[in-house]
């Protein structure tokens, strides 16, 4: 047998034979290295393909730079402030001022404004809202050249709207609401107060007081304003409409809505420059620790829907397998047992929040989370790795997702009776991204599925769902209440949001936190409860539910709705100080 030599020795092979050997192993490496480079190949498709490696990597390489996302506005005063800013000074830092404003304020809260749910139409029982009288005269005697000098309408009887009017009728004109009612003081926590609930009572920091901060503040701060600007004499080019709706607690059925149709009729659709109600302020982000402002552009939509099961009665002694309330629990342990699916899309303005929490508060946030807030709006994966974050929360959760509360069940007269008639009452928050229609569907989907269980009869929404022969019984799915869909998301580019962030700016730059060494944004967000901007939607596309005034947990500072609900005396000062300068800084054209 005869053996190839090494390449090296060579001596004594005829050179053609040598040189084919060169030229044959040659081959045999580069097809060698051929092999292996496609291997690699390979496996690294694998790789990406089976795993998240190329969705990391997209996000690794998404820019951070890009100005286009949430913008910083450049602070925006008056004109008045730039030539003499003591009146803003003032409201802000002079003592006798903070004493007389708290006053009004504490006065404002003596006045029991208290509504309940389904009060009969003001029509048809006055007697059930003569507490607004009382409060009238309140703000008669309080604020008279407001009264004496302006339009006043009382809409409903009750419902208050207030015109300034502008002297250039080319600018439309800013509204600015509050609402006048308060909800109930339950009589088994009145020992759990530190003060009586109506007493206003100010301790030198806070003052206490059902309707202190929820919103009597809010009502209370526009009216000074109004009364500054008219004592300076202040003629407005753009008009300045007051409007304080009676019941926004129990749904504004007899306050703003009415107001709305008013509205409307006088001025016209789309007609208000913009709406600035209750709702999100200026706050410390959990997150970053970054003083930010959060103005609610949107609002989620609301249904309460009912669901009614009857069934044969009897005595106890001879039960069926399953009473009514058997299977109405049925029912509750299914709808708690499948919750709603999170989402978020960019027509969400949370998803607005986040990334402006991205592009403007530096390395406060990891480099690669900021990168995937900023793809979420168009990376399945960043949009998934996102929502996760944001479900752990349930203050989070449910601004990305419609909420379901079972609120109500009742069933059942004596316990040796079977109960012939259950019924349970789901509350439902929806997402931004979806409708009442959609949860109908889904709420009788469930019902369905216990229906064809147990052989019961299904009508939902007016509708025959499921027949059967069976005397077994039958749901009945019904609204509990009137049905409200998800508010029109209002824009949060353009010359009024510039106009709503460069005053923020202003104000909390300038006069509250003097010594911030950053600026402080904007930021979009969603309203997770209702305002009565459910019924102005008409009236205009810009509505802003924004209570201008820094708190670090509006919750828990200011324990609306609970025992102790208060508000802090800076706190009332800086949204007096805020609306102040704001309608003197949009009284021009170039604000919109």
């Amino acid at each position: 047998m005869v053996s190839l030599p090494h390449d090296e020795d060579t001596s004594d092979v005829p050179v053609v034979v040598a040189s084919k050997f060169r030229e044959l192993k040659s081959k045999i490496n580069e097809n060698f290295k051929t092999a292996v480079g496609l291997a690699v190949v390979l496996v690294l498709l694998l790789v990406l393909l089976t795993t998240n490696t190329l969705a990391y990597a997209k996000i690794i390489f998404q820019p951070l730079n890009d100005a286009s996302i949430c913008p910083v506005y450049d602070v925006i005063a008056p004109a008045a402030f730039k030539l003499d800013n003591s009146s803003a000074v003032t409201i802000i830092n002079d003592e006798k001022f903070r004493l007389q404003s708290i006053s009004k304020l504490s006065k404002a809260v003596q006045v029991d404004t208290t509504v309940y749910d389904n009060q009969p139409d003001v029509d048809k029982e006055p007697e059930t809202w003569s507490q607004f009288k009382e409060f009238h005269k309140y703000l008669k005697t309080t604020f008279p050249t407001v009264f004496a000098l302006l339009e006043v309408d009382y809409v409903n009887t009750h419902g208050i709207v207030l015109y300034w009017k502008g002297s250039d009728s080319a600018l439309k004109p800013v509204m600015l609401t509050a609402h006048q009612d308060v909800v109930p003081v339950q009589k088994d926590t009145l020992k759990d107060w530190s003060y009586p609930p109506f007493d206003g009572h100010y301790d030198g920091t806070w003052v206490y007081g059902r309707g202190s901060s929820d919103c009597k503040n809010i009502l209370v701060a526009i009216m000074e304003t109004l009364e500054l600007l008219i004592d300076q004499k202040f003629k407005p080019k753009r008009g300045i409409i007051a409007a304080f709706g009676f019941d926004e607690e129990a749904s504004g059925i007899q306050g703003a809505r009415h107001i709305s149709k008013f509205l409307e009729e006088k001025f016209g659709k789309d007609s208000i420059y913009a709406i600035v109600d209750e709702g999100s302020g200026v706050t410390k982000d959990a997150t970053t620790g970054q003083v930010i402002a959060v103005a609610a552009t949107g609002e989620k939509g609301y249904v309460d829907i009912n669901v009614s099961l009857t069934t044969p009665g009897g005595h106890s002694s001879v039960p069926p397998d399953h009473t009514s309330i058997g299977i109405m629990g049925e029912l509750a342990h299914l709808i708690e047992s499948d919750p709603y699916s999170p989402i978020l899309t960019a027509k969400n303005p949370i998803l607005g929040y986040m990334q402006c929490l991205a592009v403007n508060t530096g390395d406060k946030l990891p480099s690669l989370t900021r990168k995937a807030i900023l793809r979420a709006g168009f990376d399945k994966f960043a949009n998934s790795k996102l929502v996760e974050v944001l479900g752990r929360e349930p203050l989070t959760k449910y601004l990305i997702q419609t909420s379901q509360a079972l609120d109500l069940m009742i069933g059942g007269e004596k316990a040796n009776a079977l109960p012939e008639n259950v019924q349970l009452t789901v509350n439902h928050r929806i997402s931004i991204e979806s409708s009442v229609e959609a949860v109908q569907k889904v709420f009788t989907e469930r019902v369905l599925e216990v229906a064809q269980k147990f052989d019961l009869g299904l009508e939902a929404f007016g509708k025959d769902v499921r027949s059967t022969k069976s005397k077994n019984g039958h749901f009945n799915v019904d609204f509990f209440s009137r049905s409200l869909e998800p508010a029109p998301i209002s824009p949060s580019t353009g010359s009024v949001w510039k106009y709503l962030a460069g005053v923020t700016r202003h104000v909390f730059e300038d006069l509250v936190f003097t010594d911030l060494d950053y600026p402080i944004f904007l930021a979009p967000a969603v309203m997770p409860a209702n305002t009565d901007t459910r019924y102005y939607w008409n009236l205009t596309k810009h509505i802003y539910r924004y209570s201008p005034f820094y708190t670090e947990d509006v919750m828990h500072d200011s324990r609306i709705h609970s025992v102790n609900e208060r508000i802090k005396a800076d706190s009332h000062l800086q949204v007096l100080a805020f609306f102040y300068e704001y309608v003197q800084a949009i009284d021009t054209a170039d604000a919109g």
